[in-house]
C-alpha cells in the first residue's frame, strides 16, 4: 500500500511539474507580436521594435552565399497620381521594406505602395495616395504647401492590410491581397481641443506610421507641430490619439504635448511632475527649488503660448504593449530653435520620451532628456521595449543629444544612462569634448527662463556669450544626432546595438523673430564618421565596436542568424558577427544605401535580405558622404542565399556575457557618376529575376549595381513600351 501511495505522489508531482512547464513560456517574460522567421512587419520588425529576425537560414557560416535574386527599379515620382502633382515630393523610397507571408510591400515619398512577389521580384499591384488638396483645405485647418518624406509604412495583422497616415489629417488601409483601399478615417484634426492653427503638411506623414492596440481595438495616430527654426507659419498643437477600429473610428481619447493656445496656461509643465523626469531628476524635485521657471511654459508670464511655440513628429514606430496596454512614443523638437526668448521655459512635452495607458487615455510618465532646448536634439526615431531577468521591463531610447536611458517601463525611473560622447574621445571618434552643447539645468530659473539663445546675451557675432560664441563648433550636430537611427536588440544575448555617429556643427550667426526668417544659420562640418556600437543591456557596457571612417550613417542595423547587418553610404553591405563584431563578410551595391535592410521569406520558405539602393532623400548630402551625388528614385534588390550553396541551419545559445572585445574597421568610398546612377533608376514598376540561375558570390556587386542594373532597366523600358 505504502509503494502504491509513493507511486500515486510521484505521478501527482509529474503533473504538477508537467502543467508548470506548460505554462512557463507565458508567465516568464513578454513578446512582442510579429516575431517569427518569415516576416517583418513593421517598421522595426515587430512591436517592440528591435530590428531582429529569429530566422537561422542565412546565416554567418553561409553568408558568403549570398547572391542577387533580382531587382526591382522603382518608378520615378513622374508617376505620382493627379491630385498631388501640384506638390513637390522627393524621390525615392525612404521606409524599410515590410515583409508578409512571402510579399515584399514598399512605399514612395510620393505615396505609392507596391507589392512584389518574394520569389520573382514581380510587381503584384500597386496603390496610389489620392486627395483633393483644395476640397481638403476647406474642410481641415490644414496647410499643404510641399511633400517630404516617409519614415514608414507597415502590415496591420488585425486587418490583413497595409496602414499608413495620409496627407490630410487621415490614415487609410489597402488590402494587402488586392491592393485596394479597405477604408479611410478622415477629419482627425478637426476640432481638436486648444488648438487655433493651422497642421502644417511640409512633410509626409507627421510620424512614422500607424500604431495598433490590438487589445482596445485602437488605431494610434499622431498630429504634431512643424516649428523648427524658420518661422514659416504659427504652429499647431501636438496631440496623440486613439481611434476606434470599427466604424464609425470615433477618437477614444486625446494626449497632448503642447499647451492650449486659446487660455492661459500658467501651470501645464507642473499638470503632470509628479510622473515625470528632467534627464535622471524628478520634476517634484526640480519644482521644489524652482517653480517660477516651470509656470508659464512656452509663454510670457500672464500671456497666452507664443504662437511660435510647439512640438514637432513622432519619427519613430509607436512601441506598444499588448500586455499592460501601454504606448511608449517620443516627439520631436521643441520649437523654435535657437532663439527661445518667445518660448521660454522647459518647454515639455518637446523632445521627450514617455508611456501613455491607452485604456485610460493618460500619459503615465514622461522623461525629458535636454529642458529648454536650443539645438533640435530631438528624441527621433524608434525607441526599445524588452523584458530582462534582471532589470525587469524596460524602455530604452537615446535622443540626439548623445545619452541614453534605460528606464522602468512602468514608472519611467531610469535604472541607468550611459553618455556616450566621453567614449567617443576615448575611441578617438572625436578629438575633444570643448565643444559639447551646453546642457540648460532645470532647476535654475535664470537657464529656464533667461538663457534664451545659443550665444546669449551676445547680440551678434563675435561678441561673448555666456557659454557660447558665435561663429563656433557644437558637438553633436543636430541633424540626426549620435544616435542617427533605431536601435537594435538582440534578445538571445540581451544586447544592445546601437549606430553612435560623430559629427558636429558650427552655427554662425542667430536672429530675431522675423516672420518666414530664419531664427540660426549653420555649417556642417562634412568630415564625420559612425561606430557600431553593442552593449550588455543590463549594465550598458562595451561589448564591441566596429568603426567607419566614411560618413554620418542612416540605416538601422539587424540582428539575425547570428549576425549584424546593416547598409552604408559607401553603397556596402557589411555582415559582422553579432558576439564579436568581426567583419563576416561585405557586398558592394555600387550605390549609397541609407534605408535599413530587412529580412523575411518567400512563398517557398527560402529567406531573402531585401534593401533599397539608390541616394534618395539624402542626396548631396556632405556629412553622408553624398557629396556630388543627385535624388533618384532607387533601386530594391534581393539577396538570397546560391542554389549550390547547402542551407545550414544554426543553433542559438542564450547568454548574458559581457565580455569586450573591439573590432575596427576602415572603409574607402566608391565613386559612381551620376549618369550612371540616373540611368539605373530610370524604369518604372517592373522587375527582373534572376532566381532561376543566380547571380554568383563571386560577382562584383558594384558591377551588379551599375552595370548590370543599367541593361536590366533599358530591357525593362522596352519591354513596358512593346506592352
Amino acid at each position: 500500500m505504502k509503494s502504491n501511495n509513493n507511486s500515486i505522489k510521484y505521478v501527482l508531482i509529474s503533473l504538477v511539474i508537467l502543467s508548470f512547464s506548460t505554462f512557463l513560456p507565458t508567465i516568464a517574460l513578454a513578446a512582442p507580436l510579429a516575431s517569427n522567421d518569415k516576416d517583418w512587419q513593421y517598421v522595426n520588425g515587430n512591436s517592440w521594435a528591435w530590428n531582429y529576425s529569429p530566422q537561422t537560414q542565412i546565416n554567418k557560416d553561409n553568408v558568403q552565399n549570398l547572391e542577387v535574386k533580382w531587382i526591382y527599379p522603382i518608378e520615378s515620382k513622374a508617376g505620382k497620381a493627379a491630385g498631388i502633382q501640384s506638390l513637390t515630393l522627393l524621390e525615392g523610397s525612404t521606409t524599410p521594406p515590410v515583409v508578409r507571408d512571402g510579399v515584399v510591400y514598399i512605399q514612395t515619398n510620393w505615396k505609392r505602395h507596391i507589392a512584389i512577389d518574394a520569389i520573382t521580384g514581380k510587381q503584384i499591384w500597386t496603390y496610389d495616395y489620392t486627395l483633393n488638396l483644395t476640397t481638403a483645405a476647406k474642410r481641415l485647418p490644414i496647410s499643404i504647401t510641399s511633400g517630404g518624406h516617409s519614415h514608414g509604412t507597415r502590415y496591420w495583422e488585425g486587418g490583413d492590410a497595409i496602414i499608413d497616415m495620409g496627407m490630410a489629417c487621415d490614415i487609410y488601409a489597402v488590402n494587402a491581397k488586392t491592393g485596394k483601399e479597405n477604408f479611410r478615417i478622415d477629419n482627425l484634426c478637426l476640432n481638436i481641443p486648444g488648438n487655433i492653427y493651422n497642421y502644417q503638411f511640409r512633410g509626409l506623414p507627421f510620424s512614422a506610421n500607424v500604431g495598433t492596440y490590438e487589445k482596445g481595438r485602437q488605431f494610434i495616430v499622431v498630429f504634431a507641430g512643424s516649428m523648427h527654426s524658420s518661422l514659416n507659419a504659427p504652429d499647431a498643437r501636438h496631440v496623440t490619439m486613439g481611434v476606434s477600429m470599427d466604424a464609425p473610428y470615433n477618437v477614444q481619447w486625446r494626449v497632448f504635448s503642447a499647451p492650449p493656445q486659446d487660455v492661459l496656461a500658467k501651470d501645464w509643465a507642473l499638470q503632470e511632475c509628479n510622473t515625470g523626469f528632467f534627464r535622471d531628476i524628478p520634476c517634484s524635485q526640480v519644482a521644489a527649488v524652482n517653480t517660477a521657471g516651470l509656470e508659464w511654459d512656452f509663454a510670457a508670464p500672464n500671456q497666452k503660448p507664443n504662437q511660435w511655440g510647439g512640438v514637432t513628429a513622432n519619427w519613430g514606430q509607436p512601441v506598444i504593449d499588448e500586455d499592460t496596454g501601454i504606448l511608449y512614443t517620443q516627439t520631436g523638437n521643441q520649437g523654435p530653435y535657437s532663439n527661445m526668448s518667445l518660448v521660454p521655459g522647459p518647454r515639455l512635452y518637446g523632445s521627450t520620451i514617455m508611456a501613455i495607458d491607452m485604456n485610460q487615455g493618460k500619459r503615465i510618465w514622461w522623461l525629458q532628456p535636454f529642458p529648454h532646448d536650443p539645438y533640435d536634439y530631438d528624441c527621433n526615431w524608434s525607441g526599445i521595449l524588452t523584458e530582462n531577468p534582471t532589470l525587469g521591463k524596460v524602455y530604452i531610447k537615446g535622443c540626439k543629444e548623445g545619452i541614453f536611458y534605460v528606464m522602468d517601463a512602468k514608472t519611467g525611473q531610469p535604472k541607468y544612462k550611459v553618455d556616450v560622447r566621453p567614449e567617443q574621445l576615448s575611441r578617438g571618434q572625436i578629438s575633444t569634448l570643448s565643444y559639447q552643447a551646453y546642457a540648460p539645468d532645470p532647476k535654475s530659473f535664470h537657464d529656464m527662463r533667461e538663457w534664451n539663445w545659443i550665444s546669449y546675451p551676445a547680440a551678434a557675432p563675435g561678441i561673448k556669450g555666456e557659454h557660447f560664441t558665435l561663429p563656433g563648433k557644437v558637438y553633436p550636430d543636430f541633424y540626426n544626432g549620435i544616435f542617427a537611427t533605431d536601435m537594435s536588440f538582440d534578445p538571445q544575448t540581451n544586447t544592445l546595438i546601437l549606430k553612435e555617429d560623430a559629427l558636429e556643427t558650427t552655427i554662425t550667426k542667430e536672429f530675431p523673430y522675423v516672420p518666414k526668417g530664419s531664427l540660426f544659420t549653420t555649417q556642417a562640418n562634412p568630415n564625420s564618421n559612425s561606430t557600431i556600437v553593442a552593449r550588455d543591456m543590463a549594465t550598458g557596457k562595451v561589448k564591441w565596436t566596429y568603426f567607419t571612417q566614411y560618413s554620418h550613417q542612416r540605416a538601422a542595423n539587424v540582428v539575425s542568424g547570428g549576425m549584424v547587418f546593416s547598409g552604408f553610404t559607401d553603397g556596402y553591405l557589411r555582415f559582422l558577427d553579432k558576439d564579436t563584431g568581426k567583419l563576416l563578410h561585405s557586398i558592394s551595391l555600387g550605390s549609397p544605401v541609407v534605408v535599413q535592410p530587412t529580412i523575411g521569406k518567400d512563398k517557398n520558405g527560402n529567406a531573402k535580405i531585401f534593401t533599397i539602393f539608390g541616394a534618395t532623400r539624402l542626396a548631396g548630402n556632405a556629412e553622408f558622404g553624398l557629396a556630388g551625388t543627385i535624388e533618384v528614385p532607387g533601386t530594391l534588390i534581393a539577396l538570397g542565399l546560391s542554389d549550390k550553396a547547402p542551407i545550414i541551419q544554426t543553433s542559438t545559445v542564450t547568454t548574458t556575457s559581457t565580455a569586450t572585445t573591439t573590432a575596427t574597421s576602415t572603409t574607402t568610398s566608391i565613386s559612381t557618376s551620376a549618369t550612371t546612377v540616373v540611368s539605373i533608376q530610370q524604369t518604372t514598376i517592373t522587375s527582373v529575376s534572376t532566381e532561376s540561375v543566380g547571380l554568383p558570390a563571386e560577382v562584383t556587386y558594384g558591377a551588379v549595381g551599375i552595370a548590370l542594373v543599367a541593361i536590366v532597366a533599358a530591357a525593362v523600358m522596352m519591354t513596358r513600351k512593346r506592352a
